[in-house]
């Protein structure tokens, strides 16, 4: 017989099962009511940016592989919003935030755990 036990422990999966649903869905609001016009790169920026966002916000509420989830958060975050406002920015600079960020927050894990 199985006992079901209430966890306190954050489920990474549904969490993430969740992002691409509402994403998916106001996508497919946004075009589908034609607010936006369909830009493949913007597709692939709805569904990257709010997945990398939900990834660096679970990175900050567990303890274990922390720079594991942050840096893939950052990440996914960031090549969202290159692909979002490729015709704004200069994809250089949204490239070098890619490489600063995770290298900056890995640092910064390595002298918390140093301690």
């Amino acid at each position: 017989m199985k006992r079901f036990v209430k966890t306190e422990r954050i489920d990474y999966g549904a969490g993430a099962l969740f992002v691409f649903a509402v994403s998916f869905g106001v996508m497919a609001i946004m075009y589908g009511g034609g607010f936006l016009i369909v830009d493949p790169l913007k597709l692939i920026a709805f569904v990257i940016s709010p997945f990398g966002a939900y990834t660096f916000i679970y990175s900050l509420m567990i303890q274990r592989d922390r720079p594991y989830y942050l840096s893939w958060g950052l990440i996914m975050f960031i090549t969202g919003l290159s692909f979002a406002f490729y015709d704004l920015i200069n994809m250089l600079v949204l490239f070098g935030l890619l490489l600063i960020l995770p290298a900056a927050t890995g640092l910064l894990e390595y002298w918390r755990r140093k301690k």
